[in-house]
């Protein structure tokens, strides 16, 4: 039998291990969604194959943001679990609607790689995109609020992440507005406009808090 201190660790290990388990395979279903061109093996030319691929590019691209989008949540929620220490059904009922807007990206991302030239598949995207984020903020921001955060996690560790999530859905409101002044082909431009506002934000904190956040 567990103890009731080991059972309340298990029950939070298991919130974990779950969140990983969605993550890896909403991040898997991306390329899932990629269908293999059909082609007849007797009759089709290397050419044939090329323009096959070709029409792919676009699928491709959201395939590769998505990842990276997908691979920038899940380490938002690692760093976040790392200074998480203790849990409530509040903090599970958050992290399962935070979860089910990553579930939902791959739905998403293969809806804005078919019509990437549409605004209303740009706009599903982005808005999932962001409403991951903010759903990832007020995660944090619970557990930092009722007291299930590590008491020796400093004010500008919390900081500096509260401001590296922000950067997420910001960035997927910003990707509408291109969208909507100029064409939703061009919101990309967004998207890539976050690893930039990351290293800002790693600048205003200073290097130390980088390296302390990331190897808890």
């Amino acid at each position: 039998m567990f103890e009731k201190g080991q059972k309340h660790e298990l029950q939070f290990e298991r919130i974990v291990f779950f969140s990983d388990a969605l993550f890896a395979i909403a991040i898997t279903l991306l390329i899932i969604e990629i269908k293999v061109p059909h082609l007849e093996h007797d009759t089709a030319s290397p050419r044939d194959f090329i323009i096959a691929l070709a029409r792919l590019i676009p699928n491709f691209i959201g395939y590769f943001f998505s990842f990276l989008v997908i691979g920038a949540y899940w380490v938002g929620h690692h760093k976040v679990y790392g200074m998480i220490v203790d849990w409530n059904y509040g903090l599970i009922w958050r992290n399962v609607f935070f979860l089910m807007t990553i579930a939902f990206m791959p739905f998403a991302s293969a809806f804005f790689s078919e019509y990437f030239t549409e605004l209303v598949p740009l706009i599903v995207y982005a808005l999932t995109f962001s409403l991951a984020g903010i759903l990832e903020i007020v995660q944090f921001r619970y557990a930092f609020r009722n007291g299930l955060m590590d008491p020796d996690a400093k004010a500008e560790d919390v900081s500096h992440i509260a401001w590296r999530m922000a950067v997420l859905h910001v960035a997927g409101l910003v990707a509408i507005a291109i969208a909507v002044i100029a064409k939703p082909m061009f919101a990309g431009f967004a998207f890539m406009l976050i690893p930039v506002a990351h290293q800002v934000i790693k600048r205003k904190f200073g290097k130390s808090t980088e390296r302390e956040v990331d190897t808890e």
